[in-house]
């Protein structure tokens, strides 16, 4: 008897959790805390089928006849919720495959389970210094690829998130590597956090960049008119920042030419000011911008403009690619969608690719299968924009 009260147990604590997922995946608007629920729904939707179907098993071992009552009734229960989380997990699991049909990407089960994690840290065998601003040296991580080429590299300056407050250029190592496989030399860069406020020279940071690599050319390589800015999160806003901006951000250091000829951004905010107030995550958003804008946007409408990619939108702008989950709690999907609209209406060429359920950060998950769409578009996007000599 003991050992089915314990089953018993795990029955109920099993139905809670895949209850509350359930709620998280049917439920548009989700209090904050939450959110990392969602989060376990973008990069690891497909293990909750096989945990809903254990559940259902130990519904079914409860709910016998020669169980006691409140045994039996719990059974049903836990098999009932059960039951639906397992139907609910399909959904973004269908979603998932259908905009892969849409974008012509065939989705690998077996990359889901062994795709590892896309996470890592500085190589500083690799770093080297890009500038030394205000008396501190702003590092790369120079990743180059191991095939030999005639010619110069196409070359990627990669921009890590973490809120403006934190990361580091280690971010995204999975991405890097998969850049080198097909030829592209990758800088990985880090610039300025906040606190103090860096609204003006965390942009002006990854325009030295530019300017700086662009400069060492011929030492690294690669073709100057072959540069491109990628990054996702903050990083997103700040590759666009990068791509986007004119006169009115200064580089922090002094450099010539700062153009770039494409850009790609993960679910990057575009418009600072919406998404203080259009956000899942209040607590997070309202402490990022406050430490990186230095207030509210009542309080400094001018700076939360001026650090919005969607500012500097006009013709002539770079090819953007812009990858957003449709669940992003962090981040909504309209803001990507918002600058898809304005990109369109001022012809320059853009991609937005949504991503069913996915949440912010999908691609520190490699295998998930938002980050297996977001890898099958990005290598469209870079052979028709940006292609590897």
């Amino acid at each position: 008897m003991v050992i089915r009260w314990i089953i018993a147990l795990v029955g109920v604590v099993l139905a809670v959790a895949l209850g509350a997922v359930t709620f998280v995946i049917v439920s548009a608007t989700i209090p904050e805390s939450l959110v990392p629920l969602s989060f376990a729904v973008s990069n690891y939707g497909l293990y909750l089928i096989p945990a809903g179907l254990l559940g259902m098993g130990i519904g079914l071992i409860l709910a016998q006849r020669r169980n006691a009552v409140v045994l039996r009734i719990l059974g049903i229960l836990v098999g009932m919720v059960c039951v639906v989380a397992t139907v609910a997990a399909c959904v973004p699991l269908v979603a998932s495959w259908r905009e892969a049909g849409r974008q012509g990407t065939q989705l690998s089960i077996m990359n889901y389970l062994t795709g590892g994690t896309n996470t890592g840290d500085p190589v500083e065998t690799l770093s080297t210094p890009y500038a030394s601003v205000d008396g501190t040296d702003l590092l790369m991580d120079v990743k180059m690829p191991t095939d030999l080429v005639e010619g110069r590299r196409a070359a990627v300056i990669w921009v890590h998130g973490g809120g403006f407050t934190g990361g580091d250029r280690g971010e995204g190592p999975e991405w890097h590597k998969w850049l080198n496989d097909r030829g592209y030399a990758v800088f990985a860069i880090e610039y300025r956090l906040t606190p103090p406020p860096r609204w003006e020279q965390a942009p002006g940071d990854i325009r030295c960049a530019v300017g700086r690599i662009k400069e060492r050319a011929t030492e690294f390589g690669i073709d100057p008119a072959r540069v491109m800015l990628a990054g996702g999160s903050a990083g997103g806003n700040l590759a666009l920042m990068g791509a986007y901006a004119d006169e009115r951000v200064a580089p922090s250091c002094p450099v010539g030419d700062t153009s770039v000829a494409a850009v790609t951004a993960f679910s990057p905010p575009t418009d600072l000011s919406s998404g203080w107030y259009d956000t899942g995550s209040p607590d997070y958003s309202h402490r990022t911008l406050t430490d990186y804008l230095g207030g509210a946007p009542d309080v400094h409408p001018d700076r939360y403009a001026a650090a919005s990619p969607r500012t500097y939108v006009r013709p002539g702008l770079p090819p953007t690619l812009l990858m957003h989950g449709t669940r992003d709690h962090v981040v909504p999907f309209d803001q990507s969608a918002a600058l898809t609209t304005a990109l369109e209406s001022a012809s320059v060429p853009v991609t937005l690719v949504p991503l069913p359920y996915a949440d912010h950060g999908f691609d520190v998950t490699w295998g998930d299968w938002a980050t297996q769409i977001s890898r099958d578009t990005f290598d469209d996007f870079l052979a028709r924009y940006f292609p590897a000599p």
